[in-house]
Formats: C-alpha cells, structure tokens, sequence
C-alpha cells in the first residue's frame, strides 16, 4: 500500500510539473474594480506566469476548505462533549431514583 501511495504522489508530481511547463505564458491581474485609480493602493502590473496563479488559487482553495472544515470539527467535538456530559448526569440521576432492594428482572440488570 505505500508503494502504491508513493506511486500515486509521483504521478501527481508529474503532472503538475507537465501543467506549469504547459502554461507558461505570462498574464497580467486585471480587477473587476479600477483599483489603479487609488493613490494610496497600487498594484504593479508585472505579468505572472499562468501556473503560477492557477496554482495559488488552488492552494487558496484548499485553505479555505481545511479552514471551514477544522471549524465544522470543533463545533462537532464540542456537540459531543455536551451530549457524553449530559448522558453522565442522566444516567447518575437513574442510579439515585433507582429503589436498591427491588428485585428487577434480568434483562434490566446491569452486567458488571
């Protein structure tokens, strides 16, 4: 299995480095926005080459991904804390109600 993971990283290696040789044409940002007509905001109009932006915004993407899942985990995490405290305090409130001399059936016992 980790040859085959190993393989598979190799393989996507190359294909990357396939891409970028295939896109390597330079391109220069254009904004929706005039930012160029602010004076104190300005962005210089060096061309980029292609893969390299495709790329960022790949690696942005997952950020944002791995950032909103981290935040879906921790929510979860905390949901679960509450539900185990809430089963505990429940379960101690059973074991306080219960009468400890009554003879219950065997499918109620608790196996210890």
């Amino acid at each position: 299995m980790r040859w085959f993971k190993t393989l598979l990283w190799t393989l996507a290696f190359f294909v990357a480095v396939l891409f970028a040789i295939q896109n390597r044409s330079d391109v220069t940002l254009r904004f929706v926005f005039p930012i160029e007509n602010y004076q104190w905001f300005e962005i210089p109009q060096t061309p980029i080459p292609l893969f390299l932006i495709i790329f960022c915004s790949i690696f942005l993407g997952v950020l944002i991904g791995v950032g909103g899942d981290i935040g879906r985990r921790y929510r979860l995490k905390k949901t679960l804390r509450q539900n185990q405290k809430t089963i505990e305090r429940l379960e101690r409130e059973v074991q306080s109600i219960r009468i400890p001399d009554l003879d219950q059936p065997s499918f109620l016992k608790k196996e210890v």
